[in-house]
């Protein structure tokens, strides 16, 4: 920590005396100031002095000078170099971090900084590069300068929105091994793995000038330095890159080859009368990398399984109405710790098993955990609001918050948001999770066209040789059907994973934030102490999230910290922050034991984390 305070210092007194002007004084400070946010063993190195070009070479004083304590790059319409040229490090980097700040003051060419590569001979003289160069603040993406050319666009426009074309951009760029980071203003706009690592080399950092027939000037301050980084964003308040269904899984640092071991499990599964069918998918860093269908969705008539089959997703609900409750909490519409009497006012009456008085109320954050002692079928008993009084009648199995154990206590929790919001449950979603996300084919009551893809329930048969039509009552779906925070959602794959992504990127999908990060911190971490839980061994919970606490079984691939939840139905849906993957399992069977710890969830996973190449 010492080290660290005497290096801010230090940098502080160096740029304190470089002759910027005063505005520009208080901006540039904006890089020193990350120094105090790096992770602990990262020496900040100043690439820029502030005075002098010293450490770089280059067109300097044709192309590159020092102005007000900036690096300029500037040309005019006479004087455009033939060939897009760099000012360049004397020293090569190959694992780095860089903060800095830049921005393009004329013209609407990108500029850029390039790494990974050497200097070259083109037809502006020894100053050209041929390796990596993150574009920016027009065309924003990754162009490869050894003749791929673009190989990352900002398709979706996150970049865009996020840059200021003729402003300051804060910037930070995380470059470790064949994996490059690139966040603006705060958001992270852009991560790629290089499928071609090979290209992945040592090289000078360079600053861009772009070759063209008209003016430009380029400005640069900061450009603070860190080596062999921690691999953690430290500008970044939104990890939400942007959601590409079709992405490529080697540019999220999976094989390719490995993934499709998928499908062909899956299949074996199927032939082996486990499941008529299932859908998966694994979306890793951002992108989804694979979707798999296989088997049938209604044997009887051959209705093949798609990757839009609908699933009822049961308890996979519960996240989605823990979720609705930490949207209230953001805005300070309830607490977590408040009684739940408090909009539910049968409940100060509730009783323990005998008749006993608890010695505490259920809170709210009692039924997102499952230590409110709450038991039923989790059932709806016509309304949610009937439904909710009932339990508010019944008998508590022991004290709140002594013990975890499954129960209805979802079900509480979206009644309360009903009566918080003034908006029943199904419309709460709807407009706060499922619209923003794009979650379009999600619901409680699926239409006509849904119901006509849905995959049907299958149970062994009597001698479990083959399997059979099954039925449950979460399938009686009818106009009348009230919303069951606990189970009652029906949706998609690829809805699900939106809903997954959100949560993993700290709230946010697409530049619509859902939760705030604080919020999305309570639902994924321990809430359960150190109770005893389910479903499967050295397992936690969190607010409508089960947690992988110690890896083991069914969970053995999955790293300590996981998250997600199944249902009743087989399906499953995980969250591995530490590999920054999505799980997605959807299956509709029934009586074949334990979904949490079945072969086929563990078999999925597995091959999903064994196709991880960086």
């Amino acid at each position: 920590m010492l080290v660290r305070s005497i290096l801010f210092a230090i940098t502080v007194f160096v740029l304190h005396f470089n002759p910027l002007q005063a505005d520009d004084q208080k901006a540039a400070d904006w890089s020193v100031e990350r120094i105090s946010k790096l992770p602990a063993g990262e020496t900040p190195i100043l690439l820029f002095n502030g005075k002098d070009l010293d450490g770089w070479e280059g067109h300097v004083g044709k192309y590159f000078t020092v102005e007000n304590g900036m690096i300029v790059g500037r040309n005019s319409n006479e004087t455009a170099p033939k060939s897009s040229t760099y000012l360049l490090t004397k020293k090569s980097y190959r694992n780095f971090r860089l903060i800095f700040e830049s921005r393009l003051v004329t013209s609407e060419m990108h500029s850029g900084i390039s790494f990974w590569g050497k200097a070259i001979q083109k037809e502006e003289g020894p100053f050209t590069y041929q390796g990596h160069l993150v574009m920016y603040p027009s065309a924003y993406g990754y162009y490869d300068l050894f003749g791929r050319n673009s190989v990352l666009k900002d398709t979706l426009g996150i970049a865009q929105t996020a840059g200021m074309q003729h402003d300051w951009n804060r910037m930070e760029i995380l470059a470790v091994g064949n994996r490059i980071r690139h966040v603006v203003n705060g958001r992270l706009v852009a991560d790629w793995s290089d499928p071609k690592p090979e290209t992945c080399v040592a090289g000078p950092i360079g600053l861009q000038l772009h070759s063209n027939k008209v003016a430009q000037e380029v400005q640069w301050r900061g450009l603070i330095l860190t080596e062999n980084p921690v691999d953690q964003l430290v500008t970044a308040d939104s990890h939400d890159a942007g959601l590409i269904v079709d992405g490529v899984s080697a540019e999220s640092g999976l094989d390719a080859t490995s993934l499709k071991k998928i499908d062909a499990r899956m299949q074996e599964f199927v032939d082996a009368k486990q499941t008529a069918g299932a859908v998966t998918l694994v979306a890793r860093r951002g992108r989804v990398v694979h979707t798999g269908a296989v088997g049938k969705a209604d044997i009887a008539t051959g209705r093949d399984m798609t990757n839009d089959t609908v699933f009822a997703i049961a308890s996979m609900t519960k996240p989605i109405t823990a979720a609705s409750v930490l949207i209230l909490q953001d805005e300070g519409k309830l607490k977590l710790d408040d009684p739940v009497s408090k909009y539910i006012p049968l409940f100060k009456d509730t009783k323990l098993k005998g008749g006993k008085t608890p010695d505490r109320e259920i809170t709210i954050r009692d039924c997102l955990r499952h230590t409110n002692g709450l038991v039923s079928d989790q059932r709806n008993v016509g309304t949610l609001a009937n439904t909710a009084e009932l339990l508010a009648k019944s008998e508590l199995v022991f004290e709140p918050g002594s013990k975890w154990q499954y129960g209805p206590g979802l079900s509480v929790a979206g009644r309360v948001v009903e009566v918080v919001s003034g908006k029943s449950f199904d419309e709460f979603l709807k407009d706060r999770i499922f619209a923003p996300l794009e979650m379009n084919q999600t619901s409680f009551h699926p239409s006509e066209e849904q119901l006509r893809n849905l995959a049907l329930l299958y149970q062994p048969t009597a001698d479990m040789k083959d399997i059979e039509r099954g039925s449950h009552w979460l399938y009686e779906v009818t106009a009348e059907t009230s919303p069951n925070p606990s189970g009652g959602l029906y949706s998609v794959a690829g809805d699900l994973v939106r809903f997954y992504q959100m949560v993993l990127n700290g709230g946010d999908l697409n530049g619509k934030r859902v939760l705030s990060v604080d919020a999305v911190k309570e639902l994924t971490s321990l809430q359960s102490g150190e109770l005893e839980t389910g479903f499967t061994p050295g397992n936690g919970w969190g607010l409508g999230f089960c947690l992988v606490r110690e890896p083991q079984g069914s969970t053995a691939s999955l790293s300590a910290g996981s998250y997600g939840h199944g249902g009743a139905f087989g399906t499953q849906g995980w969250i591995d922050p530490k590999n920054e993957m999505i799980f997605v399992m959807l299956v509709a069977r029934q009586s074949f034991g334990n979904g949490d710890g079945s072969d086929l969830r563990t078999e999925f996973q597995r091959l999903a984390v064994e196709a991880i190449q960086d």
